[in-house]
């Protein structure tokens, strides 16, 4: 029989056990509880689930618990459980009632049930549980900890490549932008000789017309003629001073238009320089035309159809050979012109074979120039850098490049002489890559 005061023993253990699991232990370990303080929060909750365990035995089982109980002791044991479930976060409040329910229970020495015992087996059993999802979790977190461990050293390097290529960048600019700035002083001088230029001009204008102006009173006044001659002698010997200066200006200007020509050139060469330094666009652009070529050339369609005609042809030999044999017709004209119809799909065979090893050899062709336009792009400024004065290790290697790049897809292959300078060309390759590596290591 299910009596109401079980049912509600019931529901309070379970909801007790639900709000023990949205607990935080380590939020209350370094508090403690009782009249001696003899508890902690984990010991508490410990002895809290110990007597739902005793209760369960008993709840588990109705009859036993209505012998060895009264009703008044079932309803002090749901009003302690009330108590413990509305304060299980402030144990201060239910302390009291807890230690009663303690006595409470013992008395019924339910500890000593056989049912107890296998309930607490029951028990063991989901800790045993737990303990294993808890040490496979530990597992995952310890694999997690250490992908983020190598993540984080990998981005570290990063960082610090990206750092120092942002360095080298800044210090690039900041010579760039002292150039300018001399360039911006240059440029204002030559301004100020302009506007020299100008004043020299208009004090010439001047003279000329003070000049004007004298020979206006000579007329009128000959004894003046005289003092004005030789005024006139002294200013021509001033003008002939001021064209004077006037070429030393001029040969000033085209000497600075020189330089000026000559810095701009300069700036011009830093710019290809830097850009250079920064992106070999042409070799990229034929590194990724050679790329279409072997996608578009290395089709399995392509090659497909002249294999099914070589297979077509093959077939259709076969047939015609069949026919020829099978005959019962005794005339010589009809038995040759059928074996003469034999070369045409033997032909055709060897024609489909033929394309079908052009169009290998295309595929082998691009997809070998497309290493070598690759190639360039990365070794190039390594040989400028780490080679000899002379380039001639660069030279050797762009010569060789460009030989084997030039060369026709479709050209003839024979088996002796061009294998043996192929083998050479890229054995060349080879020592030439080597040795970058070999400088770059070393640096």
């Amino acid at each position: 029989m299910e009596l109401t005061t079980i049912n509600e023993i019931r529901e309070l253990r379970d909801e007790i056990r639900e709000s023990i699991k949205s607990l935080n232990l380590n939020e209350y370990k370094s508090l403690e509880y009782g009249k001696e303080n003899e508890y902690n929060f984990r010991g508490l909750v410990g002895g809290i689930e110990a007597l739902l365990t005793d209760i369960s035995t008993l709840t588990q089982y109705p009859s036993k618990f209505v012998k060895v109980s009264t009703y008044t002791e079932r309803i002090n044991i749901k009003n302690y459980l009330t108590t413990i479930n509305t304060y299980i976060e402030s144990p201060n409040n239910y302390i009291t009632d807890f230690e009663a329910l303690k006595i409470l229970l013992r008395n019924y020495n339910v500890r000593y049930f056989s049912e107890r015992q296998l309930e607490f087996e029951k028990e063991i059993e989901e800790v045993r549980k737990v303990k294993l999802q808890l040490q496979q979790i530990l597992v995952e977190v310890k694999e997690v900890n250490t992908s983020i461990n190598e993540k984080k050293e990998s981005i570290d390097n990063k960082l610090e490549s990206s750092n120092e290529k942002l360095s080298e960048i800044e210090t690039e600019l900041e010579k760039i932008t002292e150039r300018k700035n001399e360039l911006i002083e240059e440029s204002e001088t030559l301004e100020t000789i302009n506007t020299d230029l100008k004043t020299i001009k208009e004090s010439a204008s001047e003279n000329l017309d003070e000049i004007t102006t004298s020979l206006t009173e000579s007329k009128g006044n000959e004894k003046l003629i005289t003092s004005f001659a030789n005024k006139v002698q002294d200013r021509e010997k001033k003008l002939d001073e001021l064209e004077q200066n006037t070429k030393t200006n001029n040969e000033k200007l085209a000497e600075y238009e020189t330089e000026r020509k000559s810095i701009l050139e300069q700036a011009s060469q830093l710019i290809e320089s830097s850009k250079k330094a920064l992106n070999y666009t042409t070799a990229e652009g034929i590194s990724a035309s050679f790329q279409k070529q072997y996608k578009d050339s290395n089709n399995w369609k392509i090659l497909g159809s002249w294999i099914l005609g070589a297979v077509i042809c093959l077939l259709g030999t076969i047939a015609l050979g069949i026919w020829i044999l099978k005959t019962n017709d005794d005339s010589i004209g009809i038995v040759i012109g059928r074996i003469s119809l034999l070369p045409l799909p033997i032909t055709g065979a060897i024609f489909c074979a033929n394309q079908f090893t052009k169009q290998k050899n295309i595929i082998e062709d691009y997809a070998y120039k497309m290493v070598l336009s690759k190639a360039i792009v990365g070794f190039s400024e390594q040989l400028k850098k780490n080679g000899k004065q002379g380039n001639e290790e660069y030279v050797h290697y762009i010569k060789t490049a460009l030989v084997e790049i030039h060369k026709d897809p479709l050209r003839k292959r024979e088996k002796t002489k061009p294998t043996e300078t192929k083998e050479t060309n890229i054995k060349d390759l080879i020592e030439v890559a080597e040795r970058i590596i070999k400088l770059t290591k070393i640096e």
